[in-house]
């Protein structure tokens, strides 16, 4: 008994010892920031290494706004909308990735504006088009922030996901999650001890040397994709929230297996089964630019006149769907 209680009182001293040091050196270990290597960089670069974006523990990255950001403080591009929704408005959400936000063209510029110009221009009841996309975003990040999108009372949601769920990556959004909900409990629980820093902080690099021998997997598989899909669709229907599905532009092929242009296609078939299997509205953008070079400033995203003419495309498609509309 007597050697117990002397181990453990050598192992105590030896930890305060050990703490000392480390308050003493001013040590922190802050896990959910440091890079996770190859498992999770592309996750990693948004979350915490994107000053127009914030780590979320759900969504593990949402819109900051600030003086610079071109997010409003609820998080959409352009400017703030009325809570509660004004009477007689037809409210439309534009959910995607950094496609639907308007990468690198200017804020008036984007598809989601240039629909809000066009039916701005018409006659009948008002239409709002909100532009709720964000870059490297996936179906498994949409799904969490459409939920949050209800509470802006939208009537219609274009939902345009794929190519980011197509990404390879060693580390799923599902997983990144899960694991960095581990750390982040193992953290407040511990935030006090330099010790127990320490020991998640080894943890982490074990963590990491066993992630770089993992197969490459997509962020979000076909199936969790589908159903991402489905349970959007599902709470729209709940709410009154008419769900359009969007496939995802993009040009040219690949039959590179690190490539997400190599799997994208299987997506976007994906988004015109669940679609049909749903009954809801499908617009094949694919289909309707992927062969117009001219029109996209790089592989995945519009150009200015690729924002013109997908916000006349959209427009065109979604008028029998708006109320008392004209033909035009």
């Amino acid at each position: 008994m007597t050697r117990i209680l002397f181990a453990t009182g050598a192992f105590v001293f030896a930890l305060l010892v050990v703490e000392g040091a480390l308050r003493l050196i001013d040590y922190h270990y802050s896990p959910v920031k440091i890079g996770a290597g190859v498992a999770g960089d592309f996750q990693e670069e948004h979350a915490f290494r994107d000053r127009n974006l914030v780590y979320d523990p759900t969504l593990i990255w949402r819109p900051l706004s600030g003086q610079f950001s071109p997010f409003n403080p609820q998080g959409f591009r352009g400017l703030p909308i009325l809570t509660p929704k004004p009477a007689g408005t037809f409210r439309i959400i534009a959910l995607g990735d950094s496609n639907t936000f308007g990468w690198d063209v200017d804020d008036g510029a984007n598809w989601p504006a240039q629909l809000q110009t066009l039916f701005d221009q018409e006659a009948g009841p008002r239409v709002e088009v909100v532009n709720a996309g964000v870059w490297g975003y996936t179906s498994f990040q949409g799904l969490a922030r459409f939920k949050e999108l209800l509470t802006f009372e939208p009537d219609m949601v274009l939902v345009s996901f794929g190519g980011n769920d197509a990404h390879q990556v060693q580390a799923p959004d599902v997983d990144y999650v899960r694991g960095h909900d581990r750390i982040e409990r193992i953290t407040r629980a511990s935030r006090n001890l330099r010790v127990a820093q320490l020991a998640v902080a080894g943890w982490d690099l074990v963590g990491t040397a066993a992630a770089s021998s993992r197969a490459m997997v997509p962020r979000v598989s076909l199936d969790d994709y589908r159903s991402h899909l489905s349970e959007m669709i599902a709470l729209g229907r709940a709410r009154g929230t008419i769900v359009v599905l969007l496939t995802r532009p993009f040009i040219g092929v690949s039959d590179d297996p690190k490539s997400w242009k190599t799997y994208a296609p299987q997506y976007n078939a994906a988004t015109v089964e669940v679609g049909a299997a749903e009954k809801v509205p499908v617009i094949d953008v694919f289909g309707a630019f992927h062969d117009r070079e001219t029109l996209f400033d790089d592989e995945s995203h519009f150009g200015v006149e690729g924002h013109r003419q997908g916000a006349h495309f959209l427009a065109d498609a979604l008028r029998p769907l708006l109320p008392s509309r004209p033909s035009a």
